[in-house]
């Protein structure tokens, strides 16, 4: 039944802007609801007696073709006439019931129920034009309820029953504006939740290396960024770079290049700590490895094992000048020390080391790590 209603109240809302989709949901929401609410009225007043509650059992028919009217109205695109045309469908209806059968029946506390609502129907609408609607049926209630009260009215209604419909009324006007704010605040949160994700997807997209699918720098500087803010943080940092890779695309042409740069990123993503370690592509042919919590022994002995891994992937490189024929890869490496509030370390340091002790593996023969640590030479 609520699935069939959700169908039925997003008619016309599809292939809209958010803002004018709410809006048509909420006047069909409104033509449902003021349908169905109605019908216990109109059960009352069938078994009772319809033909001395023939008037506003009438009347209340035409109210709810009317209300049923809004969303084929919707539907037809007629988003504007469907919205206005409710709105006084449901003063007309609540002055109509008051009118023949009196206050007491409570009908007019609906009012209170559409006063709410306004600002939600016209979204778009000035101050001035939502306080006067508010105004209008601000006096509607007071017409209704000072007026229609003190005279007899023309359909009477027994008081038990009077008692109980008021009683109901009361419940329904309550429980319509509840309804109301709990669907807008579900549409709210859906589209939060909507405009969450695509702010994460984007934040993503914005730290990811479109070809490597690595994280580029900027993740990395947000990465050492939240590690330096942790006291006596020790992170191994390596610098890689691939050896010859110019030649390697001037003579197998740059897509053979990608491909290469892919292969390498995942190579040295399967030799860390897939779950601790930050492996990102820093520009052009360099990678950065970051190992937090990596002594200066983890860190000799991971480096080893990245430029081996690379190695290993045996990628034709023919064009080299020296010996090997495969893709290989030079490696510098130092370590970044945080301590905390203390002293702010600087992130700059320590990959400029390693940036020294990368270069130092290309001028020394290339396919090797040298470390950047102070007084290292190894």
């Amino acid at each position: 039944m609520l699935r069939w209603l959700a169908k039925l109240w997003k008619l016309g809302a599809q292939d809209t802007e958010p803002a004018l989709r709410r809006r048509i949901m909420l006047v069909n929401q409104l033509g449902l609801f003021g349908a169905v609410t109605t019908v216990p009225y109109q059960l009352f007043y069938g078994l009772t007696s319809l033909s001395y509650y023939a008037p506003v059992f009438a009347s209340n028919l035409a109210i709810m073709a009317g209300y049923l009217w809004t969303l084929w109205a919707n539907y037809r695109r007629r988003h504007d006439s469907a919205r206005n045309f409710i709105v006084v469908v449901v003063m007309a209806q609540l002055a109509m019931v008051t009118w023949y059968i009196g206050r007491d029946l409570g009908v007019h506390l609906f009012y209170f129920t559409l006063i709410s609502i306004l600002p939600l129907l016209f979204e778009r609408a000035r101050a001035r034009a939502l306080a006067l609607l508010a105004g209008s049926n601000a006096l509607l209630f007071w017409i209704c309820d000072q007026n229609f009260g003190h005279a007899t009215p023309p359909l009477a209604v027994p008081e038990v029953i009077l008692t109980l419909v008021f009683g109901f009324s009361t419940v329904a006007a309550v429980a319509l504006i509840t309804a109301f704010m709990v669907l807008f605040r579900q549409q709210i949160d859906a589209v939060e939740e909507s405009l969450t994700d695509s702010n994460l997807e984007l934040a993503q997209l914005s730290a990811t290396d479109v070809l490597t699918q690595l994280p580029n720098r900027r993740a990395v500087e947000a990465f050492l960024a939240r590690w330096s803010e942790k006291p006596d943080t020790l992170v191994g940092v390596v610098l890689c770079d691939i050896d010859y890779f110019k030649l390697y695309n001037d003579h197998y042409g740059h897509l053979r290049g990608d491909e290469t740069l892919y292969a390498i990123g995942a190579a040295l993503r399967d030799s860390t700590r897939s779950d601790f370690d930050l492996v990102a592509r820093y520009g052009g042919e360099e990678f950065i490895i970051l190992l937090p919590q990596a002594n200066h022994g983890y860190i000799k002995e991971a480096v080893e094992r990245l430029r081996a891994a690379v190695e290993a992937l045996a990628i034709e490189h023919r064009y080299r000048p020296d010996a090997l024929e495969v893709v290989t890869m030079s490696i510098g490496y130092s370590q970044f020390e945080s301590r905390g509030k203390r002293r702010a370390p600087s992130t700059r340091e320590p990959i400029d080391a390693a940036d020294k002790a990368l270069y130092r593996a290309k001028n020394l023969g290339r396919n090797r790590a040298e470390s950047g640590f102070r007084g290292a030479n190894d």
